[in-house]
């Protein structure tokens, strides 16, 4: 696959975050556009389990297998960044530098003998993706740079990536414990309940899942014309999706969007430009993915009623400890529920006044006990 050795920028790193989540492409094909954004990066997804001294890189680009073997068997237990990881807020892209100082990094045997020794680096730029009590799950890249700001430049291209990523391996997650449970034949998205359509040009539909034909026959928060041409009920977000499938000029970074409608709640929908090589444009036009979820909570009615009775929650603040657990930012239920960001802000902190919490981490460790 050609790829160009300008860097890549955010739309085109999500499109293949997407790709790589839907099959069209690999993580290999991310890794090794994501080396282009630093001078003489060199690219890995990594796991780092704080309990055990050795780490797990499924993927790498630019590091020579030397420098990963070696990184394997002794490097990655000294590694100082990893340590102090988990106090790295999830999701927000960070340099070394934010971690560990310079001048601690640079007395380190992890520099000397391995960062700028084997693999020519000065410094890395990273983001934690998912993070459990000792486990953390990282992209990063290694780089000659020692330019702060254009460090911190990178650090903030990959803040703007992480939701993406984080969504790509929630996908991922989920269909492996599902085929876990021998449900092999229901397809990644069809088995975590969210509606995927495949629209072309003039937004008419190429294909959709089981779950998007359920929602389409309920009539939210989509409908389909006679002429199998989709329509968003929701006015910006069917403009944005116009925009995407939109032949004309370069494709329109993803979309995110949480709407809400009379009947059926709020649903999150994703809207993505599928990468297509220009012949496959030329004779087919663009495709957009448009990815729906219902943004209801994973708290069954028995959890509600646990929440009432014994927290005293109100249903408003019920509403928001279930979004919390379903995955939703503040932002997110503030558009979900139709009030205001401050609004979301004054009912989680009487839930964690009433629940004896102080972090959205320990509110769903409580509602999922």
């Amino acid at each position: 696959m050609y790829r160009s050795t300008k860097p890549a920028d955010t739309a085109e790193l999500t499109e293949l975050i997407y790709g790589a989540a839907f099959g069209d492409c690999g993580w290999q094909d991310f890794l090794d556009r994501l080396t282009t954004t630093m001078p003489d990066g060199c690219s890995a997804l990594h796991y780092h389990d704080l309990t055990a001294p050795a780490s797990c890189v499924p993927y790498v680009s630019g590091f020579t297998s030397d420098a990963i073997d070696q990184f394997n068997d002794h490097f990655a237990a000294i590694n100082p960044w990893i340590p102090k990881s988990v106090l790295v807020p999830v999701g927000r892209g960070l340099s070394g530098e934010h971690i560990v100082s310079r001048s601690e990094l640079m007395k380190s045997e992890f520099y000397n003998d391995w960062l700028k020794r084997q693999t020519g680096s000065e410094t890395t730029v990273g983001v934690t993706i998912v993070r459990s009590p000792t486990r953390t799950l990282l992209v990063s890249t290694c780089t000659s740079s020692t330019d702060e700001e254009l460090n911190q430049q990178a650090a903030d291209q990959y803040t703007l990536l992480a939701p993406h990523l984080k969504r790509a391996f929630d996908f991922l997650r989920r269909r492996d414990l599902m085929m876990a449970e021998q449900h092999e034949g229901r397809t990644l998205l069809d088995t975590i309940g969210v509606g995927v359509i495949y629209v072309g040009g003039n937004l008419r539909i190429r294909s959709m899942n089981h779950n998007a034909e359920r929602m389409a026959a309920n009539g939210s928060p989509f409908r389909v014309a006679v002429n199998g041409r989709l329509f968003m009920d929701e006015p910006e977000t069917n403009a944005a999706l116009e925009l995407l499938a939109s032949p004309v000029g370069a494709p329109a970074q993803p979309q995110l969007r949480v709407v809400r409608t009379a009947e059926h709640g709020a649903f999150r929908i994703t809207l993505v430009r599928r990468s297509a090589s220009i012949f496959t444009e030329l004779l087919d036009g663009p495709t957009v993915a448009v990815l729906v979820e219902p943004a209801t909570s994973l708290l069954g009615d028995l959890r509600h009623d646990h929440l009432k009775d014994n927290y005293g929650l109100t249903p408003a603040e019920i509403r928001i400890a279930c979004g919390i657990a379903a995955g939703l930012t503040l932002k997110e239920m503030s558009q979900a529920n139709g009030v205001s960001y401050e609004t979301i802000r004054t009912q989680l902190k009487s839930i964690y006044a009433k629940t004896r919490v102080n972090s959205q981490a320990a509110l769903v460790k409580l509602l999922m006990r």
